[in-house]
């Protein structure tokens, strides 16, 4: 199982039994690890 949904999915066992605001914190890093590749693959494909 890659990073970032092991992280999505420990934010969410963490934000429904422990803390939800450590929770959100896991799930927003698990998300930005998922999309930044394509962010920065798509920024960099259109510099000259």
């Amino acid at each position: 199982m890659p990073l970032a949904l092991l992280l999505i999915v420990i934010g969410i066992v963490l934000a429904v039994l422990v803390h939800w605001g450590l929770g959100l914190a896991c799930i927003l890093i698990g998300l930005v690890l998922l999309v930044w590749p394509a962010i920065s693959g798509r920024s960099s494909g259109n510099r000259v």
